[in-house]
């Protein structure tokens, strides 16, 4: 071991030196071929990008886990530009009613670009002796169809980049297509984009951030913000597919696309573009769409898939080597949450009905949980997509990061599956970028999985669907124990200090009881999260240990401001214990004020104080919550929720399957 780190150490230092020599052996080659002027220009440009990249992050601009990133400002585009400049093939088809020429001599003044213009458009071009062009139908130059223009750019114009631009439509300003080739060659780190679009704003002010395939229907949507909009629409986002105007597409993507002469016939530019971007797709090449890039279009681009194309997105083998149903759950964490309980749960129960079930994490198997599933554990998002989309399998997004792994990883196999706990957006409630991210994760391409009506009225509020399927809780776990007599004063919280818990609140009503207040017992991973005399932590008890406690308290009391469903109620009403909430959303399914629970105002801890006044002194009113609570909790454990959830992955693997 010893020698093995060594040896490992010694090649770090190695590679380091050798790194160093290589910039400096760089940088001598570009001071002689730049001069000493040439080379302090040089130096100075490459300040400002990186420069302007470290703005863009300060003044707003995020990136996060996934790769998501909203850095990429105009700004950051033009410096980049200045230095690292692509020569572009600019195509103009269509019918004009504007003036071209002019167009063309401002874009040749900021572009590295030549232009090929249909002929329609040509005999109206007036002073562009300065511009280089190609008219179609001269000089071997082709028309508007896709195929013959990237056979014309492999013979005259290899190692060019290529964009599309429809003249019946406003010309952009040049400076729109430094951002998409900005974007094209520097958004992803690994350079796996190879096609942008921008996004499109109609004469009647309709916008189109990109389209989404809805995977009920096989239609295809333009992406808006629906009723509500978090800003969502604003930021980068991957697309299966695109309209030609504006499509921009690098040279080596143009290199690489293995698309056949016959994919092509019989389209109009849009279909062709359409089906460039699926053959890219096949090779790993992505399309992003920046729509913070808004180009002007007289009415949006009506797109569609069929045939191949549909065949290609909806028909998916979704089935293990040994015959079974695959299923890959994807977390970023392993760590004890209430959320990833129930991904466990859920795989657990899957693999006893005969899934074939994973968990791919970036983190190990869990030490607190007994996960009887295989555990994949990678070092990063990026490695683990990867591998997954090589994956014929289910892939279930657990977390908005993991989302955009998921939808990756799905483009070519298996099915993308989001379950979704909850909006998170309540967990950014002063970062209005993340929210965003948030939202912008939340996909028509999905199949959408939610637990409480709650999020599947939010979802459907940014044109999002979801089927409900209610979790539940473990009836072997948690029950009425006979040999546990129950407290006439005790008070059961979670002590949990997490700010969607609002512990703050049960805490001052319990406090506010003054000196006969009942016990308090408390139980969770914080014990400093109140000292009192009164107060009683029990330090990350075992689920026995918790329902012991369910089953020894007079009352339990939850206070959160958000839950995505609230588990620990059901649980508590399963052990008999009455339950004190607050209407915290996720619970509203299976909470009924004064049936089998009381609940009281959100942040009004006077009124919670009452509740438990009165609850303590009415040994009828607490019986009376307890017998609606253990009839509630009839209807919610795991087995009956498993079995609904085995039911929406085998439907949806049968609907999947390819047609022989």
């Amino acid at each position: 071991m010893v020698v093995k780190r060594v040896l490992r150490r010694g090649a770090a230092v190695a590679a380091r030196f050798a790194d160093r020599g290589a910039r400096a052996l760089g940088a001598a080659a570009a001071y002689l071929r730049l001069g000493p002027r040439g080379y302090r220009d040089h130096q100075r440009a490459v300040r400002d990008v990186n420069a302007s990249a470290a703005v863009a992050a300060h003044r707003g601009g995020s990136t996060f886990a996934n790769g998501l990133t909203t850095s990429f400002t105009s700004e950051r585009a033009r410096r980049w530009h200045h230095l690292y400049w692509k020569p572009i093939v600019i195509v103009l088809y269509g019918q004009a009613n504007q003036d071209v020429s002019a167009w063309l001599r401002a874009a040749a003044g900021v572009l590295h670009a030549r232009f090929l213009i249909g002929a329609s458009i040509a005999d109206d071009l007036r002073d562009v002796a300065e511009v280089d062009f190609a008219v179609s139908g001269e000089e071997n130059a082709p028309d508007a169809d896709l195929g013959r223009i990237l056979d014309w750019m492999h013979r005259t114009a290899r190692r060019w980049d290529l964009v599309l631009l429809d003249v019946a439509n406003p010309l952009p300003d040049p400076h729109r297509l430094i951002e998409l080739q900005h974007a094209a060659h520097e958004y992803h780190n690994d350079r796996e984009i190879g096609i942008v679009t921008p996004a499109y704003r109609s004469a009647s002010k309709q916008v189109a951030a990109g389209y989404e395939v809805d995977r009920a229907t096989g239609e295809v949507v333009p992406s808006a913000v629906g009723v509500r909009d978090h800003g969502q629409a604003d930021l980068p986002r991957y697309v299966l597919t695109a309209a030609a105007h504006g499509l921009y597409i690098t040279a080596a993507a143009i290199d690489a696309i293995d698309i056949a002469e016959r994919h092509l016939v019989g389209l109009d530019l849009h279909g062709q573009a359409g089906r460039l971007v699926r053959h890219a797709w096949a090779g790993n090449i992505r399309t992003l769409c920046l729509p913070t890039t808004v180009m002007e279009v007289g009415e949006l681009p009506a797109l569609r898939l069929a045939g191949e194309q549909l065949r290609w997105f909806s028909e998916r083998s979704v089935t293990a080597p040994g015959g079974a149903r695959r299923i890959v759950f994807v977390l970023n964490a392993t760590s004890i949450s209430g959320g990833i309980r129930v991904v466990f749960e859920m795989a657990n129960g899957l693999a006893g009905r005969g899934f074939d079930v994973e968990v791919w994490s970036l983190e190990g198997p869990p030490v607190w949980f007994d996960l009887r599933v295989p555990v994949r554990t990678y070092r990063n998002y990026d490695d683990l997509l990867l591998s997954l989309r090589n994956v014929d399998a289910i892939k279930v997004a657990t977390w908005w990061e993991t989302a955009q792994v998921v939808w990756l990883a799905s483009a070519n196999h298996g099915l993308p599956v989001y379950l979704i706990q909850e909006f998170e957006t309540w967990f950014y409630p002063d970062d209005p970028i993340a929210r965003a991210a948030v939202v912008s994760s939340y996909r028509r391409e999905f199949v959408s999985i939610t637990q409480a009506s709650y999020q599947r009225d939010e979802l459907a509020g940014i044109g999002v669907s979801a089927t409900l399927i209610p979790l539940g809780y473990d009836d072997a776990k948690f029950r009425v124990l006979a040999d546990v007599e129950r407290a006439s004063d005790h008070v059961l919280a979670l002590g949990r200090s997490f700010f969607q818990k609002n512990f703050a609140m049960t805490a001052r009503a319990w406090q506010s009881l003054g000196g006969d207040r009942p016990r308090l017992l408390l139980f969770g991973a914080e014990p400093d999260i109140l000292q009192d005399e009164r107060a009683e932590y029990h330090i990350r008890p075992s689920d026995a240990e918790v329902n012991r406690l369910y089953n020894r308290a007079t009352l339990f009391v939850q206070t959160s401001l958000h839950e995505g469903f609230s588990l620990p109620l059901l649980e508590a009403m399963a052990a008999g214990c009455p339950v004190v909430t607050t209407d915290s959303h996720g619970n509203r399914d299976f909470c009924a004020d004064d049936e089998n629970c009381v609940i009281v105002p959100q942040n009004d801890p006077t009124a919670l104080a009452t509740a438990m006044r009165d609850l303590l002194a009415d040994p009828a009113h607490r019986e009376r919550l307890r017998a609606g609570g253990l009839s509630t909790a009839q209807r919610y454990t795991w087995s009956i929720s498993l079995d609904r959830v085995a039911s929406f992955y085998e439907q949806l693997a049968t609907d999947a399957l390819p047609v022989e």
